[in-house]
């Protein structure tokens, strides 16, 4: 699949800009945000439909993904915050289902969408398809299957970690450690995935503490940065090493079918 251009890049990321600064400035008021952040995710789609043909945008596999992204990333914050007990949103909300307010479970869709424009960006240089090689000592095996169960059984067991040792200094952010060196080991990074690490080790860190610190959206326990505990600053480099991989087999996938 080919990379991102700037431009659908830069759309993407004016609109987790501008809900950002919603967020900084106005997370408090329901009514507003209820309204605001579908509103500017409905104008990134005519946009995108707008340009379609000229960027090469399937716009049915396009709304299909963000659906994906958003049931994906909406339902791991739920069950974090809600079932699990994890942490906490500081800011009003409609419903007692859920503390989290529909606002932000719409806009984890528009993240996680965001992270796989990002991971094709064409400035980074990405790979045409994904790797299906994992690495175990000098054996390698080529299987897309096992690189996926791979990957998903590392989210699995990391999340299923946080969920017990969540209030652990040190335990709460020992397994999502273990797990970026392991998909380091196992999947043998290229240059782009650095440039991606090194891009969240510095972008996820500080959208939090934004949120946080400004924008009083939730609150973690363990928080030594600004807020921010550790395994949250690790997790950020090990998920983008997965999504990047997950998001483009199911975003090619999508475009081949619809």
């Amino acid at each position: 699949m080919k990379s991102d251009s700037h431009t659908l890049v830069a759309i993407d990321a004016a609109v987790v800009a501008a809900v950002s600064i919603a967020i900084c400035i106005a997370s408090h008021n329901l009514v507003f945000m209820t309204v605001f952040v579908p509103a500017v995710i409905l104008l990134r789609m005519l946009l995108l439909w707008s340009i379609s043909k000229k960027q090469n945008v399937n716009i049915k596999a396009e709304m299909v993904f963000l659906a994906i992204c958003t049931l994906l990333g909406g339902f791991n914050d739920w069950n974090t915050v809600v079932n699990k007990g994890v942490y906490v949103y500081t800011v009003p909300h409609f419903f007692t289902f859920s503390s989290i307010p529909l606002w932000m479970l719409l806009f984890w869709g528009m993240i996680l969408r965001f992270f796989a424009r990002f991971a094709r960006w064409s400035a980074l240089g990405p790979p045409d398809k994904a790797s299906n090689i994992v690495h175990i000592g000098n054996s390698q095996i080529d299987s897309a299957a096992v690189k996926v169960i791979v990957e998903l059984l590392i989210v699995l067991l990391t999340r299923m970690a946080i969920y017990k040792l969540y209030m652990h200094p040190v335990f709460s952010w020992l397994p999502f450690l273990a797990g970026l060196a392991l998909a380091l080991y196992l999947f043998k990074p290229l240059a782009h995935d650095y440039k991606l690490l090194i891009a969240f080790l510095v972008i996820g860190p500080f959208i939090e503490a934004l949120y946080i610190q400004v924008g009083d959206l939730h609150y973690y326990h363990l928080g030594w940065f600004a807020g921010v505990p550790l395994w949250i600053i690790v997790w950020w480099m090990l998920i983008i090493m997965i999504w990047k991989d997950l998001a483009l087999r199911i975003e090619s996938t999508l475009r081949k079918i619809l």
